[in-house]
């Protein structure tokens, strides 16, 4: 099979892509060059690479032009910070839903498509209350977004899956609740970095880490959202349209400290006093629930591997086993320490 993955130089595609490549897949990544001040990290290796924008007919025909493909994730999107919401509004709805159209449109004039998985977020239902089952379902919680990603998110589903009907095309959605883990850098397309990633690259410093609060949500490792992409991706058959992706139960960063401390020696971490500086910085204001990911484990049998000591040993063992260097700030003491 051949797989086309947008926003393949963001971590969440580059997770997919090492996965993929395992299985023996051929894998191409579309993405933008990185911008100023970003980071960059080598792909898995083997994977094929078409830089440009998907809003350009060039870069579309170059992209097809790579094909053909059996399936496509598109995980292109932009999750701006606060100011970049303000100051870029207009951008990054096209960005995230014009872009979106574009490439759905231009994947119903290819031939031999399977599928189209078009990576949304828990970010459609904002703050809402959960179902009765204290979780939000795909089938029971109606979408509230709260800010312009999450409204840019949901048109960006309700878009791909109404081109798909037009024209005949498997357009599935997948829901990512919060992730962190391999392949996660400073690219540029994410406002603020996981909790997880800045705790960990505190460690690898030498620093205390100081958290705002424990923060709970469905924290899912990169692994294993890359394993329920690809399951989507790949099924024969689908009884859903949108799916929900998350780690299934509720963690918090507070244990995922705890976990780091009792894989890497000397780790200090707690949560701060009233008034006091945090080294780790959050994006949301507030908890949310966890997503239900029922129907991703009846249906599909995904179910998520890695526990938090799991998680971080995997981490920290990918971390010196690769050449790709995901905390740029670090010592090269602290990337001995952690080999």
């Amino acid at each position: 099979m051949t797989t086309l993955i947008t926003g393949g130089a963001g971590f969440v595609g580059l997770a997919l892509a090492e996965r993929l490549r395992g299985d023996g897949e051929r894998v191409v990544l579309a993405d933008l060059p990185a911008r100023d001040g970003a980071t960059s990290i080598a792909p898995p290796a083997g994977c094929e690479f078409v830089g440009g924008d998907l809003r350009d007919d060039d870069t579309l025909d170059r992209l097809f032009a790579a094909g053909p493909f059996d399936g496509i994730v598109h995980a292109a999107a932009v999750t701006p910070s606060p100011q970049r919401e303000r100051d870029d509004a207009a951008a990054l709805l096209d960005i995230n839903v014009t872009a979106t159209a574009r490439l759905l449109q231009r994947c119903a004039r290819e031939r031999g498509i399977r599928r189209v998985v078009v990576v949304s977020s828990v970010a459609v239902y904002g703050y809402s209350p959960p179902a009765a089952s204290g979780r939000y379902e795909e089938a029971a919680s109606p979408p509230a977004p709260a800010a312009l990603y999450g409204i840019s998110k949901l048109a960006a589903e309700q878009a791909a899956l109404r081109i798909g009907a037009l024209h005949g095309l498997d357009v599935r959605v997948a829901r990512l609740g919060p992730v962190f883990g391999r392949w996660e850098h400073a690219s540029g397309a994410r406002g603020q970095l996981s909790p997880h990633h800045q705790a960990l690259a505190a460690a690898l410093r030498g620093d205390a880490i100081v958290l705002p609060r424990a923060m709970p949500a469905d924290w899912i490792y990169a692994p294993d959202a890359a394993d329920a992409l690809a399951r989507i991706t790949r099924a024969p058959m689908l009884d859903h349209p949108v799916y929900h992706v998350g780690g299934g139960a509720l963690t918090d960063v507070a244990q995922w400290c705890a976990a780091l401390a009792r894989v890497l020696p000397g780790v200090r971490w707690r949560i701060a006093d009233k008034g006091e500086p945090c080294t780790v910085q959050y994006a949301l204001p507030a908890d949310r629930p966890a997503l239900d990911t029922t129907r991703l484990a009846s249906e599909l049998g995904h179910r998520c591997r890695f526990g938090l000591d799991e998680s971080a040993r995997d981490f920290l063992d990918w971390i010196a086993a690769t050449s790709a260097q995901p905390f740029p700030s670090s010592s090269q003491e602290a990337r001995d320490a952690a080999a």
